[in-house]
């Protein structure tokens, strides 16, 4: 057909027609209407009065980028084509159209028969309709379909009969376009696995149509032959289901009595609960109470073998019982620690639920609190946020919401939540990246809520409580809110020193301030003066643990710096941030002492680090300055005898698994003294080293048979008891610091001639911070010092001939250590811990 004949048959052409008929009809009758053919060009190219190659879309609208507004004109009574989806008919009009025979002559598609136009018109729409759907498959990604099928689209007439099922591998999957994540995931509940956008089986998932093929080719061709499956789904899962419900012989039988797990079942969940939400308490106390009375399954017992190891230590009631280094409570959490290790391993990776990550955040931090292999803490750490990326704890559990039900959903995110402090906290101790500095997650912070608020029936989870609030989830869920703070500052100090220069470091620390000010009180400051009222009590470590760990950041951004202070002194406000963070985090592990809370002693190892730090800040400061680090100096000592204290109630209830930490506090502690002019060098020395013997002294007191040796028939009868100064008392004229009912032992030695100390007289400190009797003048840092009396472990001064005198300075004698003493029944090298400067930090590092 020509294009003039197709312009002369426009609209228009034909109202005027129409109108001219009207006009000269006398009768005023309408004229007998033409039969209006099909015009075969789309709308669009007669509009624009372009010639049209009649494909769907045609090239036409192709070429101009409008291949939606491609549309053909239709009789009346039928369809138009549709252009969001294949009706069921189109592949059976195909195969009808693909089947007409050929006449030779003309081609059916221009035969005048209006019969075989009707035909020919319903072809082109079906062929019309499956071009549509291939289009829009490519026009997404190439691959996959992701939208909804669209509504049936009306039957053609003549067709209604015709209905022809579309083999599944070309049905088009139905995803909904805001849950594309769900592409990432398998499975449901905690057995879900997680793979990225670049894995095989995601490559192998948007190949659409492969499994229903391989499917049908199976049920054809592969079934006929006999091959049948081999692996029965069905009896699979029930065998597993036996196997979780049996015993396990060998974790029963470490097993202590009902009492004991009593016992420690609580600490755990009254302290460390408020920090690592691992459990869901009510759900475990259900479970609980049937534990002593049913059969018991292996991982129950293996979950509360490692809530016993966490808070074993904690239970201990002083004076403990020891083996060698290790207490008897620290020998009993290794034991269940190995045990449950054991068992995991034994574990299917495939088939996890929700208490075997459970099991795993518990050895963990059972291995930390009890400091179990230390040097591979950092690894341990990111080798499980590995394992939860793995399983997808990282994204958002709500997306997959009929896979996972409410209460999994807030377990998943207080599981994610635990483990990202564990890795951090690790990545911070070891000076090493975290895994998380450069991962991506979407997941919620943990809601603000109590257990009671929901269990495992919940079908909705309540809202999120205000973060004035306290609640035992309170400490996740606001910490959630300085974590990609936390997280830049950890990527930062393990990256290269030359990016970090002093301008980032003071932005970095306005904004750890601006965070540490942004954090809620809850009335800590009362219920630290109300201890009686337990329910008040209960915010003070979650807000202690908020503030370190946002301080701690400060004392590594600021280090590098200290040593430029008498170059330039812009950089003293480097020296006072960094010692006011290190005091502040002193005093905030010592209030929680004094209210009885140790479990952030065993969850950190400030006590070490935080010495450290105040020993070097204040060594930097020449001797006689008057800023404000020396005036403060003699509070930097008690802020030191608090650090000893903490370090020496974690040995005395643990056991010193890491004697050289000690020694170098003792160490640090005598140098900072002789800095400081408060004692000569030799006299700081000799208390070093006294402090040192008497704790060790205590640990051998403990001993289940007593290597006293002769040292115990060496003192003197003649000195009297009172001569000896206790040493190492924080303040108070009282003769002991009790805290929850057991005394807080700190780093004190008793001095001077005597029998060694009664095992009860070895818990108790005393007021003096000096190894030395007391004298009447005051000494200064140069004047004279005399000998002080002979402390209990040294060789009798009663035959002066006897010792071997050596002077240092006029009237001063330093008398040697007694020859017999000895610490080898503890398995402690003096030589490696004291006599080298050059300290093999690998050897002595558990």
């Amino acid at each position: 057909m020509s294009e003039p004949s197709e312009r002369s048959e426009s609209p228009a052409n034909t109202e005027s027609q129409l109108g001219h008929h009207d006009h000269h009809d006398p009768d005023g009758r309408p004229p007998p209407r033409k039969r209006q053919r099909v015009r075969l060009s789309c709308l669009e190219c007669r509009r624009r009065k372009l010639s049209c190659d009649r494909e769907f879309p045609c090239s036409r609208c192709l070429q101009s980028g409008t291949p939606e507004r491609c549309e053909y004109e239709t009789r009346p009574g039928l369809a138009p084509p549709n252009k969001l989806g294949l009706q069921p008919t189109a592949l059976a009009g195909l195969d009808a159209r693909l089947s007409l025979p050929s006449t030779g002559g003309e081609s059916p598609y221009f035969r005048k028969d209006g019969r075989e136009s009707d035909r020919i018109r319903r072809l082109e729409l079906e062929v019309a309709q499956l071009k549509s759907l291939l289009v829009k498959q490519l026009s997404l990604d190439g691959s996959t379909v992701h939208a909804r099928s669209p509504p049936d689209p009306p039957k053609l007439d003549g067709c209604a009969d015709a209905e022809v099922e579309v083999p599944p591998f070309l049905q088009t999957q139905v995803t909904c376009a805001d849950r594309e994540e769900l592409r990432f995931f398998r499975g449901k509940e905690f057995k879900t696995r997680y793979f990225g956008p670049h894995s095989a089986y995601l490559a192998f998932q948007e190949l659409s149509g492969l499994c229903p093929f391989m499917k049908e080719t199976s049920e054809e061709w592969l079934r006929p032959l006999h091959i049948h499956r081999t692996k029965d789904r069905l009896k699979g899962a029930e065998e597993r289901e036996r196997k979780f419900r049996e015993p396990e012989p060998a974790l029963e039988a470490l097993l202590p009595s009902k009492e004991e797990t009593d016992s420690l079942v609580n600490i755990y969940l009254d302290q460390f609960e408020q920090v690592h939400r691992i459990v869901h308490i009510p759900s475990f106390r259900r479970d609980y109470a049937k534990f002593w009375s049913e059969p018991r399954n292996a991982a129950f017992t293996a979950l509360v073998l490692a809530i016993m190891a966490v808070s074993s230590c904690l239970s201990s009631q002083l004076p403990n019982k020891f083996e060698k280094m290790l207490s008897s409570t620290h020998v009993n959490a290794i034991r269940w620690v190995e045990a449950v290790d054991q068992w995991q391993e034994r574990q299917s990776q495939k088939h996890r639920r929700l208490i075997h990550y459970q099991i795993a955040c518990l050895v963990y931090l059972a291995k930390r609190v009890n400091t179990v292999k230390k040097k591979r803490f950092w690894r341990n750490a990111g080798s499980m946020t590995q394992d939860a990326i793995s399983v997808g704890l990282h994204r958002e559990p709500s997306h997959m919401c009929d896979k996972i039900s409410p209460f999994n959903q807030e377990m998943r995110r207080r599981l994610w939540a635990t483990i990202q402090s564990y890795d951090l906290q690790a990545s911070f101790d070891h000076g090493l990246p975290s895994i998380l500095s450069s991962l991506h997650y979407d997941v919620n912070q943990p809601r603000n809520i109590d257990d009671d608020d929901f269990d495992e029936d919940t079908q909705e989870l309540p809202p999120s409580r205000p973060p004035t609030e306290y609640t035992f989830s309170s400490y996740q869920h606001i910490s959630r809110q300085s974590l990609p703070l936390r997280l830049e500052l950890s990527r930062v100090l393990t990256g290269p020193p030359e990016e970090l220069d002093y301008d980032r470091v003071i932005r970095y620390t306005n904004e750890i301030n601006q965070e540490i000010d942004s954090l809620p009180s809850w009335d800590v400051i009362e219920s630290s003066a109300s201890s009686q009222n337990p329910v008040l009590k209960k915010p003070l470590l979650a807000y202690t643990v908020l503030h370190i760990q946002l301080r701690q950041y400060i004392i590594p951004l600021h280090q590098p710096f200290l040593r430029l202070r008498k170059a330039n002194s812009k950089y003293q406000y480097s020296e006072i941030i960094y010692y006011n963070a290190a005091r502040d985090m002193v005093l905030l592990h010592d209030r929680l002492a004094q209210q009885g809370i140790r479990t952030l002693n065993f969850l950190r190892e400030d006590s070490l680090t935080l010495a450290i730090n105040l020993t070097s800040v204040t060594m930097l400061q020449p001797r006689g300055s008057t800023n404000m680090i020396m005036i403060n100096s003699q509070h930097t000592l008690q802020l030191l005898e608090k650090c000893l204290a903490m370090k020496e109630d974690r040995i005395l209830r643990c056991g010193n698994n890491e004697p050289w930490g000690y020694s170098i506090m003792c160490a640090a502690f005598g140098l900072l003294e002789a800095h400081l002019g408060t004692k000569t060098p030799e006299a700081a020395k000799a208390a070093s080293a006294e402090r040192f013997v008497h704790l060790h002294w205590k640990l051998l007191a403990g001993q289940q048979e007593m290597p006293l040796g002769s040292q115990q028939s060496v003192a003197g009868a003649g000195s009297g008891s009172g001569s000896g100064v206790g040493v190492g008392g924080s303040g108070g004229g009282e003769q002991g610091r009790m805290v929850g009912g057991t005394p807080f032992v700190g780093g004190g030695a008793v001095v001077g001639g005597g029998p060694p100390p009664s095992s009860a007289e070895m818990f108790v400190r005393s007021k003096s911070v000096t190894p030395f009797q007391p004298s009447s003048s005051q000494q200064g840092a140069g004047q004279q010092v005399e000998v002080p009396g002979t402390p209990w472990w040294m060789p009798n001064a009663a035959d002066p001939s006897a010792i071997p005198q050596v002077s240092y300075h006029p009237g001063e004698v330093i008398q040697p250590l007694n020859p017999d003493f000895s610490l080898e029944a503890l398995g402690l090298n003096l030589n490696e811990l004291w006599g080298s400067g050059n300290f093999d930090w690998d050897a002595m590092m558990p």
